[in-house]
């Protein structure tokens, strides 16, 4: 056994970036990996901590332009494989979705606010299994930079 494992500390953090270095955008922590992988659209997302955890929060800054923020969750080369990706909470100002691609390896989430709406939204994305739960708090402003 290793000695890490014997000391009773997971070296799951330290082997990440190891079995998955091509991974781009990936970090870790003691918290588990960072998210989102991804992110395009007229907004920013704040990035947030996930893998241990059953449910998280994040804030989200979109710019009402008439496109949808979207972002990819799960790095596909991850040893994680999903089997839904549900919206649990509704926005009221705009249309959430939900969906899992490459395979359930990875799952994508986008957000687009009613035309013309600015103010405070919010929804919940639920991945199963192990029912990880993300809540988006949104900031939708007439117009926001689009993410890098």
């Amino acid at each position: 056994m290793p000695a890490a494992v014997r000391a009773g500390r997971s070296i799951l953090p330290l082997l990440i970036p190891l079995w998955c270095a091509s991974c781009a955008g990936l970090a870790s922590n003691d918290q588990g990996v960072l998210q989102p992988q991804t992110v395009s659209g007229p907004c920013q997302v704040k990035k947030f901590f996930i893998l241990r955890l059953t449910s998280v929060h994040t804030d989200m800054t979109v710019g009402n332009t008439g496109q949808a923020c979207s972002l990819t969750l799960f790095n596909p080369d991850l040893q994680v494989v999903l089997n839904a990706a549900l919206v649990t909470s509704r926005p009221t100002h705009g249309r959430a979705t939900a969906e899992l691609i490459t395979a359930g390896r990875q799952a994508a989430v986008s957000y687009a606010p009613q035309p013309g709406y600015t103010g405070s939204d919010s929804f919940s994305v639920t991945f199963e299994p192990n029912a990880i739960g993300i809540t988006f708090s949104v900031t939708v402003q007439p117009n926001v930079p689009p993410a890098s």
